[in-house]
């Protein structure tokens, strides 16, 4: 796998979790949305890692 796949791949798992946390905290109720970026990285890298993972095995 390239370097330019791995960071697509990291692009949209980024944007999903984005979008999932955003639709999470509409869901709570929450007016004024506020993304913890740490939170998001982490949770990122752990999702592409998961993903590099799997596509190894």
């Amino acid at each position: 796998m390239t370097e330019k796949e791995i960071i697509q791949i990291e692009n949209e798992v980024f944007t999903k979790l984005v979008i999932e946390m955003l639709k999470q905290q509409r869901a709570d109720g929450i007016t004024e949305f506020l993304l913890d970026k740490y939170t998001v990285d982490k949770e990122t890298k752990e999702r592409v890692r998961k993903i590099l993972n799997d596509e190894r095995n």
